[in-house]
């Protein structure tokens, strides 16, 4: 039945027993590349598509994992009805440690009442305007500067690392008016944003 129900959803090919496992072992390395490409093979002329990726053994349930890029979809599961896709129990002890009960781990009235706080502060003109002049200041003062330093001395960026780094500064001078200035020329090490990124992957995992 579960090969015969994945033969009839959009998305890459399903084997009998091992579903899709096969394709995502050989994209292993290109995870996100690989969906990408399964949204945009599902979605014809559309610009946002919906897959359904099967994989027993790895997927709860039924093993089948739904991927979505569409706005309207995002919306729904996220505001509209986000009652629907609560995180349950096992999800919420998993990121305790790291998230506690804020609103990136929290269902039901916890997480209304944080996204009610939350959309009152960030849709605020004096909030906006910071944010504004404070990621403007940052891509224009230092990634611009590195980036075309790199140009011109013919070197490779880890883009990754200079955007995570962007974020990072943003964040914190908004929130805590402290600029770790991690997006600097010689890419410092801060000891506050590793711990950050290993208990974020400790809890990943």
């Amino acid at each position: 039945w579960f090969h015969f129900l994945a033969r009839t959803l959009t998305g890459p090919k399903a084997w009998p027993f091992v579903g899709s496992l096969p394709a995502l072992f050989k994209n292993r390395n290109q995870v996100h590349d690989w969906i990408a490409g399964n949204l945009r093979a599902t979605g014809g002329s559309a610009t946002y598509q919906t897959c359904i990726i099967p994989l027993p053994f790895l997927a709860h349930k039924q093993g089948f994992y739904t991927v979505t890029c569409h706005p309207k979809n995002l919306e729904h599961i996220l505001k509209t009805r986000f009652d629907n896709y609560p995180k349950g129990p096992k999800w919420q002890t998993a990121f305790h440690d790291l998230l506690g009960q804020g609103i990136f781990n929290s269902d039901g009235e916890t997480w209304l009442m944080q996204r009610k706080t939350a959309a009152l502060e960030f849709t605020t003109r004096t909030l906006k305007q910071a944010m504004a002049r404070w990621v403007n200041r940052s891509i224009k003062n230092r990634l611009w500067c590195i980036l075309d330093k790199s140009v011109k001395d013919n070197v490779y960026v880890d883009l990754q690392d200079l955007l995570l780094r962007l974020t990072f500064d943003n964040i914190c001078g908004l929130t805590f008016g402290k600029d770790p200035e991690t997006l600097s020329p010689n890419l410092p090490e801060n000891p506050f944003a590793v711990a950050f990124d290993t208990a974020t992957e400790a809890t990943m995992h």
